[in-house]
């Protein structure tokens, strides 16, 4: 592959990949300046340097750009050949519900026996193949290096979480998406874009990306979702959610152990390749809780209507899906329950909460692990949507970590951070202790259950390792009942 007239082995922006004939873009991050490493880049054998600053060296060409980050996936898409023009691709941004609505849509094309990626938080998918990733859109490079892999091995239809993180940082610039699907825009993510109006002109820009002729699939029901349309006229765009208004909405909601409703299309559409689908209406069945997941189940089905998917072969490959990991996932059910339950901003607290209303119970106890470095506002709000909860649902006990045993180096949880939320219990009369340690809070909290007690697992991060932690110490409790019995 020549670039510029120079034959190019690689490109990257990691000076410790750099290999000889490679290119290396100078990234400026928050962090690191790859500025910084251009002679350790060039010492190393790259041949070109990209770079937003000035900078002069003999007999290596320097290319001046206005965006590093966007040169970066220029050239990774020109190197691997404009991989995201061989493959249908669906990208699912939303503050809450991305994981969720992509493992569906994976689920639906798997079962359908089609070559299928998958590009998420949880990890990377060819088919059956699994590659764990760092970020929930791994940066351009890699993102680039995937898509060209499932090109090779034939994968038809990729399915990829679009975070705000990765189109902000231009992660995604130059892949050219089929269906653009929003979940919902709540306050997230304060500390890296500082106001609303930067992160949902964000989300935005996963839209403005959209060719002729493709299609956005919108939660009418959000209020911002309309937004994310704004100057984009010529995309096919499709609504759903509760508002009788959508194209497609739900009927017949039930949501109590499972969640499920009847998906009603209230007017045609077209598929991507042509095809009519004129209205229905058909049950499905969610093995998931909570009425969030009736609009990721909008959502995911509706992309498999547009795919060609036939509604009896989505509905059955829903019904025969597993929980999400720790999307509120039962990991213990025997003489007490204990579901766990990523919970990262007020919206996801507010969605498990009320999920778990429709469950039955005998006393409800909480473990929650404060969300570490995001800032103090967003603490004081995930702090404040769980008193609440905790007061309306009669909760017994709620232990409050931060993690120190668990956390990493960038989700530690600052003494501000900590404060900030314990002062929103302070001033209240629930019942609830601190503990810095994970394992000591849900070990504590364990050793209170009692038959019929449900034990809630909620937070980002810090919460990771809550569900092993849990398993271990249930483990021990029932070897201590044997034994004495």
């Amino acid at each position: 592959m020549k670039i510029n007239g120079i034959e190019i082995q690689g490109v990257t922006s990691n000076s410790k990949k750099v290999k000889e004939g490679y290119i290396f873009v100078a990234i400026k991050g928050e962090e690191f300046d790859g500025n910084a490493y251009i002679d350790e880049a060039i010492s190393k054998g790259a041949v070109m340097i990209y770079t937003a600053e000035n900078f002069f060296c003999e007999g290596i060409p320097v290319i001046k750009v206005e965006d590093a980050r966007k040169a970066l996936a220029s050239l990774c898409n020109t190197f691997y050949d404009y991989p995201s023009k061989k493959l249908k691709i669906i990208g699912v941004t939303g503050t809450n519900g991305k994981t969720t609505t992509t493992q569906l849509i994976y689920k639906m094309l798997r079962n359908q026996g089609i070559s299928a990626g998958l590009v998420g938080s949880l990890d990377i998918r060819i088919n059956d193949e699994v590659y764990q990733c760092q970020y929930t859109t791994p940066i351009a490079e890699e993102i680039y290096y995937y898509l060209a892999k499932m090109v090779d091995k034939e994968v038809e239809i990729l399915v990829m979480e679009v975070s705000s993180h990765g189109l902000k940082n231009r992660r995604v610039y130059g892949i050219e998406f089929d269906i653009a699907l929003h979940t919902n825009i709540d306050r997230d993510h304060m500390n890296f874009h500082k106001t609303l109006e930067d992160y949902i002109n964000t989300k935005k820009l996963l839209f403005d990306g959209l060719k002729k002729g493709t299609y956005a699939v919108i939660n009418f029901d959000d209020e911002h979702g309309l937004k994310l349309l704004e100057g984009n006229k010529d995309i096919f765009v499709i609504s759903y959610g509760l508002n009788s208004k959508s194209t497609i909405t739900a009927s017949s909601i039930d949501y109590f152990n499972v969640t499920s409703f009847n998906y009603c299309l209230q007017r045609g559409i077209t598929t991507l390749s042509g095809k009519e689908i004129d209205l229905f209406e058909y049950p499905v069945v969610l093995p998931l809780l909570g009425k969030h997941n009736v609009y990721n189940g909008l959502a995911a089905i509706t992309c498999g209507l547009l795919l060609d998917i036939p509604i009896a072969s989505i509905a059955q490959a829903l019904k025969d899906c597993r929980p999400i990991t720790r999307r509120l996932e039962t990991i213990y059910d025997k003489d007490f329950k204990i579901i766990d339950d990523y919970s990262h901003n007020p919206a996801s607290y507010e969605a498990a909460l009320t999920s778990v209303q429709s469950l039955e119970y005998n006393n409800l106890y909480i473990v929650n692990a404060i969300r570490g470095n995001r800032g103090i506002e967003i603490n004081k709000e995930n702090a404040e949507v769980l008193r609440q909860w905790c007061k309306l649902l009669g909760v017994e006990k709620v232990l409050i970590t931060s993690s120190k045993d668990h956390s990493t180096s960038k989700d530690q949880v600052t003494d501000e951070e900590r404060n900030a939320y314990l002062n929103i219990f302070s001033n209240t009369s629930l019942p609830y202790d601190y503990e810095e340690t994970l394992k000591e809070a849900i070990e504590k909290t364990v050793n209170l259950l009692k038959e019929g007690d449900l034990l809630l697992l909620l937070g980002a991060q810090g919460m990771d390792g809550g569900r092993e932690f849990a398993m271990d110490i249930v483990a021990k409790r029932e070897r201590h009942l044997i034994i004495n019995h």
